[in-house]
């Protein structure tokens, strides 16, 4: 399932709306212009611990 941002008015749902639809419908919406795929989050990188074991 892809997310994607509505840019205009699409199935009785309003501009702004996040829909989660199968990718091939997605795809389909960017083309018309209606929609804009939103790229997944990327969870934050974790910072690495400073060694506290060190001898």
């Amino acid at each position: 399932m892809t997310k994607v941002l509505l840019q205009r008015s699409y199935k009785a749902r309003k501009p702004g709306v996040i829909l989660d639809i199968p990718q091939g419908e997605a795809e389909g919406l960017v083309t018309l212009g209606i929609g804009e795929i939103l790229k997944a989050e990327q969870p934050a990188p974790k910072k690495a611990g400073k060694a506290s074991d060190a001898e």
